[in-house]
């Protein structure tokens, strides 16, 4: 599976660690792409053991939080559609 880079902007990367607003703005930017998930979290502004303020902020929005390992990875997609192609387990 190719892995893709997290995408970020300056934008996001100025609002407030950890915030809602910089959570949900990282995930709508990276929604449909298959990331490295500890990438994702710091561009997000939280560390490994931030997942579940990564959850928390995505609890009430649309977005569907899908998990992956491969090549001992850990790896996540965030999509706003129920199902995916890709073999993962849903998260949220």
């Amino acid at each position: 599976m190719r892995i893709k880079a997290v995408l970020r902007d300056t934008e996001i990367l100025q609002m407030e660690s950890g915030s809602k607003e910089r959570v949900l703005a990282a995930a709508k930017k990276n929604i449909d792409r298959v990331v490295n998930l500890p990438s994702l979290l710091k561009v997000m502004g939280l560390d490994f053991d931030g997942r579940p303020v990564m959850l928390e902020a995505l609890k009430n929005s649309k977005i569907h939080v899908w998990l992956m390992n491969d090549a001992q990875q850990h790896l996540i997609l965030m999509s706003e559609k129920n199902e995916i192609e890709n073999q993962g387990y849903q998260w949220q």
